[in-house]
C-alpha cells in the first residue's frame, strides 16, 4: 500500500525507495507554487491556471468638445476589476491649455476609475489628446477646444459634466466622479441646493446655499456605492439664480456587478505506481492552518480540480493525494497557498 513506502499522511516527505519527492506545479490565482510530491501521490506535475486582474481598455470624457475655460469628467476602464494592489494608470495631456492629474489609481477590485481634466480659455480652436498608459497599453481621447464667445451678463451658472456615467462597479465598492460648478457670468451666482435621486447615490464636497463672484467654481463629489447587482439609475438636480438654466438636471447611471473567484488546480498523472491509482483527493485549509477539510465529494478521476467556493479577501492551502483502488491514500504533496484579491 502507499504506506509501505511514503511518510505518514502529512508529516515530512523523505525518499523512500525512488519513489518520493517527484515534483508538482499548482498555478492558483495566477501565482505558480511550486511543490514537492511523495509517492504516487502527484508526479512530475506542472500546472496552468487563470488570472483575473484587469488591464486598462478605454479613455472616455464626459465632453468631447468644450468652449472657455471649465472641466471634464473622465473615466478610465478596465478590462475587469483591478487586482488587490490596484491599477496605477499615467496620464498625460498633449497640450498645456488642457491639465490632467499625472496619475490615477483604480482601487482594487474596481473596473474604472475617475478624474478631471481641467481646461483654460483658449482665443482659437485648438485640439487636445488625453492619454492613458499602464503597463504596455495606451489609451486616448480627443478633445476639441473652442474659443469662448462673450460673457453672458448677469449670474450665471455652467454645470460640467452635463450626465455622469459610473460604467460598470462591483457590488460594496464605491466610485466617485466630480460635478464641476463654475460661475461664468458678470455677477456673483447663488446656488440654492442639489438634491440627489437613485439607489445607491451620494453627493459631498459643498453645502448650499452657496454664492460664487465671477471665474469661481465649486465641485461636488458624486459617489456610487451599489449593495445588489444591477442598473441604477438617478438625477442631480442644482437650483440656482443662474440666468440660464436656473434648474439643471444631471443624469446618473451605473451598473453593479459581483466579482467571482476561483482557483484552478491541475497536475499530472503518475507515469508508473506499484498500485493502481483511481483518482485523487484535494484538501485545502484556511491560510495559517494545519486543519485540512477535503474539498471534493468524491475521488476526483481527473488531474484537474477548480475550488470555485473561495471568498476574496481570504487566503487558502492545498494539497493533493493520490487513491488507490482500496480507497487508500498516499501522503501528500507539499502545500501550496493562493491569496484571493
Amino acid at each position: 500500500m502507499f504506506s509501505s513506502f511514503c511518510a505518514g499522511r502529512r508529516g515530512p516527505i523523505r525518499r523512500l525507495d525512488g519513489l518520493c519527492a517527484e515534483r508538482c506545479a499548482i498555478l492558483a490565482c495566477g501565482l505558480v507554487f511550486a511543490l514537492s510530491g511523495c509517492g504516487t501521490a502527484v508526479t512530475s506535475p506542472t500546472g496552468t491556471g487563470t488570472a483575473g486582474a484587469g488591464a486598462l481598455s478605454a479613455l472616455s470624457c464626459s465632453s468631447a468638445s468644450m468652449t472657455g475655460s471649465g472641466s471634464d469628467s473622465c473615466t478610465v476602464t478596465l478590462t475587469a476589476a483591478a487586482g488587490s494592489g490596484g491599477l496605477s494608470v499615467s496620464l498625460a495631456s498633449s497640450n498645456a491649455v488642457a491639465t490632467v492629474p499625472a496619475t490615477l489609481t483604480v482601487p482594487a477590485n474596481a473596473s474604472s476609475a475617475g478624474f478631471t481634466a481641467t481646461v483654460s480659455s483658449v482665443t482659437s480652436a485648438q485640439a487636445v489628446t488625453l492619454t492613458a498608459s499602464a503597463g504596455s497599453v495606451s489609451k486616448s481621447f480627443a478633445l476639441q477646444l473652442n474659443a469662448a464667445g462673450p460673457t453672458l451678463a448677469g449670474p450665471t451658472l455652467a454645470i460640467s459634466p452635463a450626465s455622469i456615467s459610473f460604467g460598470n462597479v462591483t457590488v460594496n465598492t464605491p466610485t466617485t466622479l466630480p460635478v464641476t460648478l463654475t460661475s461664468t457670468g458678470t455677477a456673483p451666482v447663488t446656488i440654492n441646493s442639489a438634491a440627489l435621486t437613485g439607489t445607491g447615490y451620494t453627493m459631498s464636497g459643498a453645502t448650499f446655499p452657496v454664492t460664487l463672484n465671477p471665474s469661481l467654481a465649486v465641485t461636488l463629489e458624486v459617489q456610487f456605492d451599489p449593495t445588489a447587482t444591477g442598473a441604477a439609475a438617478g438625477q442631480l438636480t442644482i437650483q440656482s439664480n443662474s440666468s440660464t438654466n436656473g434648474t439643471a438636471v444631471i443624469s446618473l447611471s451605473g451598473t453593479a456587478e459581483n466579482v467571482t473567484h476561483q482557483v484552478d488546480l491541475s497536475w499530472e498523472a503518475p507515469s508508473s505506481s506499484p498500485v493502481p491509482i483511481v483518482g485523487y483527493n484535494i484538501y485545502r485549509s484556511p491560510g495559517g492552518s494545519t486543519a485540512y477539510q477535503l474539498v471534493n465529494s468524491s475521488v476526483d478521476s481527473q488531474t484537474t480540480y477548480v475550488d470555485s467556493t473561495v471568498q476574496a479577501g481570504s487566503t487558502y492551502s492545498y494539497i493533493v493525494e493520490s487513491v488507490d483502488s482500496s480507497g487508500v491514500e498516499s501522503a501528500p504533496s507539499n502545500e501550496a497557498t493562493a491569496t484571493i484579491p
